[in-house]
């Protein structure tokens, strides 16, 4: 309630002091969660969010990024090489990209986002290997492609099975509804508990 005061007077009064002073500063939110579903829930007020959300900045998972534009993932790779290596990057980063590309595939979701990949940087160019913490969103995708070449899932068990994927990386109905054109509610109707609990969302 302070806070939203704060928002909607411009205005505060500093512990122990009984005089208001002018708020001048400008409040920077942010989230990884479905904001309509916390305010449908009850869990995040609708009046403060109206109140923060005057100038929306969305950033994509990484993983959308790539699947937009691959260039993207050489690009950071070289980034994040110049960190660990310095002045050897250029000559070192092409060899990290190219063992993701063989290893992990474009296709990989990097759950991590960009904290992993710069871990996956700094692992291959000092051990020459790296082992993503876990395995299930890439197997589960490669399970979905299996099933998809054998013909064993009805329409709808592929639009459950694909929503969840899209879900465990976006972590946002709102999200998974944007990237597969569908509405929330659908996406949600359609989310499998049982995929995300496998793939430890």
């Amino acid at each position: 309630m302070k806070l939203l005061r704060v928002v909607e007077t411009r205005a505060f009064q500093p512990v122990g002091d009984t005089a208001s002073r002018r708020f001048h500063g400008k409040i920077i939110a942010a989230t990884n969660h479905d904001r309509g579903d916390a305010m449908r829930e009850g869990r995040f007020r609708e009046d403060f969010y109206y109140r923060l959300c005057s100038e929306q900045v969305r950033t994509p998972s990484l993983h959308s990024q790539v699947q937009e534009s691959p260039e993207v993932l050489h690009e950071l790779i070289f980034f994040m090489a110049r960190k660990v290596a310095g002045e050897e990057a250029a000559d070192r980063a092409p060899a990290v990209g190219h063992w993701v590309k063989q290893n992990l595939g474009l296709e990989y979701a990097w759950p991590g986002n960009y904290r992993e990949l710069e871990q996956c940087v700094r692992n291959f160019l000092v051990r020459q290997e790296y082992q993503p913490p876990s395995s299930d969103g890439y197997g589960a995708a490669q399970t979905l492609a299996k099933n998809l070449q054998q013909g064993a899932l009805t329409a709808q068990q592929v639009l459950s099975y694909y929503a969840t994927l899209v879900y465990a990386n976006t972590v946002s109905c709102q999200e998974t509804a944007r990237h597969l054109k569908l509405d929330r509610r659908t996406v949600k109707s359609k989310i499998d508990l049982d995929l995300l609990e496998q793939l430890g969302v």
